[in-house]
């Protein structure tokens, strides 16, 4: 339960990460640039997930067991974890969100 409270909440902070990196780049002119990229402007996200576990040296997934033998392998697990969780963390939103209103 609190790895999912977790990886929710890892979910909130990647999608705040990703609105603010955007907004930078859209200020400086580069944001067509990257979208123009064929595999990184349609995947973004992952790679922001991906350099977010780096930089904090997050591993959320590691309480159900899940993880490679590498630590690059760790990376790119739990950073795609994190960005696989955002329609998750939306409909567990939208749920909370009926939920108070009714």
């Amino acid at each position: 339960m609190y790895v999912l409270g977790g990886i929710l909440a890892l979910t909130l902070l990647l999608q705040a990460a990703i609105a603010v990196i955007d907004s930078v780049l859209d200020l400086v002119k580069l944001k067509p640039v990257i979208d123009k990229i064929p595999i990184v402007g349609a995947h973004w996200g992952l790679g922001i997930s991906m350099l977010m576990v780096w930089v904090a040296e997050l591993e959320p997934v590691a309480g159900w067991g899940i993880g490679g033998t590498e630590h690059w392998q760790h990376i790119v697990i739990n950073g795609a974890v994190i960005y696989g969780a955002i329609p998750l963390k939306d409909a567990v939103v939208n749920m909370v969100n009926k939920g108070l209103r009714a």
